[in-house]
């Protein structure tokens, strides 16, 4: 979807255009609504009358995961929104005499008559989580909605408005853990009903890990209600590599499970014209090499004759991740060490016996818990991804920490309470920032990469609906050290054995740092990287000689430079 709007001096909408299967249009006295997504509770065109009786977008008693997009060229205004996560990013930019919007990055910037730049301030954000947080893109000048927001557009107006909150999921009864569990099996089996009316040839994307064997296991029981010649569908994409043997067989063992019919899709090690084409195509950056892949999937899937796939992303961010439980565990040292030097010490001593291990940063964190500048402080930290160290060399500790700040500033803007007082340690905000930021980013590339190729993906862990049972999980509920998700693993158990429940999650190795290095299929793309001002010569030569994350970073950000900027 791409539209422009602006040059009134015949009142007409510029153009609409390539508006994908997947939206609902409605159109009256020349003004359009799209939906992009699953939308419930209302119509489009009761949304359409309530404008036309208002002059506002009501988005009162709506529920699911999408994003709208109002078109009114009498009043000369557009109206975009987007429902919490939505399922595409929709991105906007104001130019000279009018106001370009759509869902596709690289589409708009190039037809948006902007400058192609980069916006740098973005950099350190970027190189820090592989991803720009926040409204901006890596685009000067063009930005994205965030999550819950709306934002009008008039000649010479344009105005950011926060309609839904965080805050706005509370509910008096706070459940405990079996009526969580009842509410998260009622509420997938409504959700994923709904998408089965609108796709029912989807496939669930299968991982073998909770997330996405509780989906598939009430994919199935929908299916089987209307589906007796064939069995459940499930998809997953496969690259045959040592690295990733081990996820190969955590897929086919919950397959197998779970009784699908299984689709692999074959992917091939990574090239750099691969790359660039996808860049090419959507203009975002991928904060993982898997994100990738998702463009082979949908291209196999698609061949396949499926319509959608089924995605359990979003499910560590609303359900539990490693993030509050690092806190958790540093306040069980708080109690067992209560003096910050010798828990220093005992960090650096456990440091040279062990390098890389979990207690030495555990122990550090104890000394932190309410220093949200703290690099590692898990408001700030991505676990292996987030090169501290190399990202203050490259751009100094302020631009460091305004990154770390420009994150944080969703929840902010959510009015995630910083603390509460049943969570006086913020172990949601811990939570619920990789969920806002990076998860939803992830979620919305790999729709975008399913869109391009004509079918749609959906994730029901990101829907409202579902987030607003987690939001009134009691927090001892949804917060248990040392078993993170505890409660839909308890939902998972009343469908497949428990020893499926708590196997370890993998952690979905690739082998990108071989790709990286000498002989590997993407070193000569390394080899080829260009200087760029705001990294000496120097520190460049020292990041192409150790393959890590930052490097990768940098070679997606150099394609993405030449295939946009040069």
């Amino acid at each position: 979807m791409i539209g422009f709007f602006g040059h009134f001096s015949d009142d007409k909408l510029l153009s609409l255009e390539g508006v994908h299967s997947c939206m609902d249009s409605v159109s009256q006295n020349e003004t359009s609504l799209l939906v992009q997504g699953l939308l419930t509770g209302k119509t489009p065109q009761e949304l359409l009358n309530s404008y036309f009786e208002t002059g506002t977008l009501s988005v009162d008693g709506l529920e699911g995961n999408f994003a709208l997009v109002l078109v009114d060229s009498v009043r000369k205004t557009v109206l975009l929104y987007r429902h919490l996560v939505g399922s595409y990013d929709t991105y906007y930019a104001p130019i000279v005499n009018g106001f370009c919007f759509g869902s596709n990055l690289a589409t708009l910037a190039r037809r948006s008559s902007l400058p192609l730049r980069p916006d740098e301030s973005m950099l350190p954000a970027l190189f820090l989580y592989r991803i720009v947080p926040g409204y901006r893109t890596l685009f000067d000048g063009i930005f994205r909605l965030l999550p819950g927001e709306m934002v009008l557009w008039k000649p010479g107006v344009l105005q950011r408005q926060q309609l839904l909150t965080m805050p706005m999921f509370d509910e008096t009864h706070k459940t405990n853990e079996t009526e969580s569990v009842d509410r998260i099996e009622f509420v997938l089996d409504e959700i994923l009903r709904d998408w089965y009316s609108r796709k029912p040839n989807s496939a669930v994307l299968l991982s073998g890990g909770v997330d996405s064997m509780i989906l598939q296991a009430h994919w199935n029981q929908i299916w089987r209600q209307f589906e007796t010649c064939r069995p459940p569908q499930s998809a997953a994409v496969v690259l045959d590599h040592p690295y990733t043997k081990p996820d190969f067989d955590y897929t086919m063992s919950a397959a197998q499970q779970l009784g699908t019919e299984h689709l692999n899709v074959n992917q091939q090690p990574l090239r750099v014209e691969e790359m660039t084409d996808i860049f090419s195509k959507t203009g975002e950056m991928p904060n993982h090499v898997q994100s990738f892949y998702f463009a082979t999937l949908a291209e196999g899937m698609k061949k396949a004759g499926f319509e959608a796939g089924i995605c359990g992303e979003g499910a560590d961010g609303i359900f539990g991740n490693s993030s509050p439980d690092d806190i958790l565990s540093a306040l069980i040292w708080q109690r067992k060490i209560p003096v910050p030097i010798i828990r220093s010490f005992t960090a650096n001593l456990i440091d040279q016996i062990k390098p890389q291990n979990y207690y030495a940063p555990i122990l550090r964190l104890a000394n932190h818990i309410t220093d949200l500048d703290y690099p590692q402080h898990p408001q700030n930290n991505m676990s292996a991804f987030t090169d501290f160290d190399r990202v203050e060399e490259v751009f100094g500790r302020d631009g460091m920490l305004e990154a770390m700040r420009n994150r944080r500033s969703i929840l902010d803007r959510m009015f995630v309470p910083s603390s509460s007082a049943d969570d006086p340690y913020g172990l949601l905000r811990a939570q619920l920032i990789s969920f806002l930021g990076e998860g939803v980013a992830t979620a919305t590339y790999w729709c975008s990469m399913f869109h391009y190729h004509g079918i749609e993906m959906y994730n029901p862990f990101q829907d409202s609906r579902l987030i607003r049972v987690v939001s009134n999980i009691r927090v001892d509920v949804r917060f248990v050290h040392g078993n993170p998700k505890q409660v839909l693993k308890k939902a998972l158990a009343r469908h497949v054995p428990e020893e499926f429940t708590c196997r370890p999650k993998l952690a979905f190795g690739q082998p990108i740092f071989s790709w990286l290095a000498p002989g590997g299929c993407l070193f000569d793309a390394v080899r080829q990287i260009d200087d760029q001002p705001w990294l000496t010569p120097k520190v460049k030569q020292k990041i192409l000689a150790t393959p890590n994350w930052f490097l990768w970073t940098l070679l997606c950000y150099d394609i993405w430079y030449k295939t946009f900027c040069r």
